[in-house]
């Protein structure tokens, strides 16, 4: 491990450069924790397609994909068209345009809860909002939330993000916000229905439709289905987090793939084309609560809602580009086939090698688990803990070996595909894939079966 980062500080000069720079500029050096790799990030300079290049020239296959936002790939035409025309245009006005309509019209047409629409400005703002709404429209303050699902950073969900799960993970957190916060394993209905039954207060349920971290813990088959009757018959708000599965998973997200539609679903990444936004959809009845034009509750609107820069021009307007080429459905048929063939390929390297851990994921997702699964073959029956538990050591071991093959991933053991990865791809993934392998096998780092 020292070897390696030896190498990597050597090859990336340009990079400690900058590092050494921003942590004199920027608050711990970076703009996102989750961006902060030892001893310092890679700095990009252009990407393109499913490829990105960072200062010091090295080049990429790329499986973060501006974190799951890319699903058309880096600078898709349409879309880098769409923000030229728009640009000279201006980038913001302060005004409604005729953009914003348009893009809520083409969010209608494909996601199933989206009756009404409402822009925000972030993933983290669509679900601030969509509780809000929840809890506006039920007169409730509580949330039930599931463990180790994410829904951004804000107060109302930090609570259950990570281990210990039931624990605050952050200074500053009002304590408030969680006392008002249950959290309970998922796939675990019979606890579901005990929360809600012993506690009238709970206004909303939401979850991650992939299952927790983007399906780094799956979602048990029918979960969806269930969780929707028991919201119905407690007079719960079902909020689907699919900020990363909107558009990806298909066209209409998970819900149109489940046939389950909640009342509201939050949305960013894909839905403004890499763009920063993001929008709560749902039902009209609870949408109600945001309209200026009418009373709710006493007040009018019933929750308010503002944001300086929501469906700005130029997020529209590559919104707008992204989803009419999301809605033919090919970019989440090919992403997903593509993964596919990923998770297969390299599932028979962990077989060759012997080593145990299980490649798995949902549509154009990968994730790779590194330890003994129950049957050997699959991640049936673990936990949150036990997926989201592998050593640090091990996961900064091979995120570090991958990318000095060429391979960078979304975050942790996984990644996720795009219209514009090939075959080609797959092939010089994989060779990487067991290349790392092979290097953590021989420092130990790796269990046999």
């Amino acid at each position: 491990m020292s070897e390696r980062l030896n190498d990597f500080t050597e090859s990336n000069p340009t990079s400690r450069k900058l590092f050494d720079e921003a942590v004199t500029v920027l608050a711990g050096g970076v703009v996102h924790e989750n961006r902060y790799v030892a001893p310092f990030p890679i700095y990009v300079d252009r990407a393109k397609g499913s490829r990105k290049w960072d200062v010091d020239g090295h080049e990429y296959i790329d499986y973060s994909m501006g974190s799951a936002s890319m699903l058309l790939g880096h600078a898709h035409p349409d879309v880098v068209a769409a923000i030229a025309e728009q640009a000279p245009k201006g980038t913001f006005y302060g005004n409604c345009t005729p953009l914003e309509v348009e893009w809520a019209g083409l969010v209608q047409q494909l996601i199933p809860s989206a009756e009404l629409v409402r822009f925000v400005g972030s993933g983290t703002e669509a679900t601030l909002l969509a509780i809000r709404v929840a809890r506006a429209y039920t007169g409730k303050s509580k949330i039930l939330r599931f463990e180790g699902h994410y829904h951004g950073w804000h107060d109302y969900v930090a609570v259950g993000m990570q281990l210990p799960f039931n624990e605050a993970p952050s200074l500053g957190l009002l304590p408030g916000s969680i006392a008002a916060t249950v959290v309970v394993p998922a796939n675990d209905l019979a606890r579901v229905e005990a929360a809600l039954k012993s506690d009238p207060d709970i206004a909303a349920v939401i979850l991650e439709a992939s299952g927790a971290s983007w399906g780094t813990v799956p979602l048990a088959p029918g979960f969806h289905a269930e969780l929707r009757r028991l919201t119905q018959q407690y007079g719960v708000v079902l909020i689907f987090d699919e900020i990363i599965t909107g558009f990806r998973h298909s066209p209409g997200g998970v819900q149109k793939l489940v046939g389950v539609t909640p009342d509201l679903t939050t949305l960013a990444k894909v839905v403004t084309g890499g763009l920063p936004g993001g929008a709560v959809v749902g039902r009209a009845e609870v949408m109600r609560v945001l309209d200026p034009r009418s009373e709710f509750g006493g007040r009018r609107p019933g929750a308010i809602h503002r944001g300086t820069f929501n469906a700005n021009p130029l997020a529209a307007a590559a919104g707008i580009a992204a989803l009419k080429v999301v809605a033919s459905g090919e970019p989440s048929r090919h992403a997903s086939a593509i993964a596919a063939q990923l998770r297969e390929a390299m599932q028979e390297v962990l077989k060759r090698h012997r080593v145990a851990g299980v490649v798995y994921g949902d549509a154009s997702t990968f994730h790779i688990y590194f330890g003994h699964a129950g049957d050997g073959s699959s991640i049936r029956g673990l936990s949150a803990a036990e997926l989201k538990g592998i050593p640090k050591k091990t996961v900064s071991a091979f995120q570090l070996a991958l990318r000095a093959r060429g391979v960078d991933l979304m975050s942790y053991t996984g990644g996720l595909t795009s219209l514009a990865h090939t075959e080609q791809d797959v092939r010089q993934t994989v060779q990487a894939f067991e290349g790392a392998v092979t290097e953590l096998l021989d420092q130990s780092l790796l269990e046999r079966r």
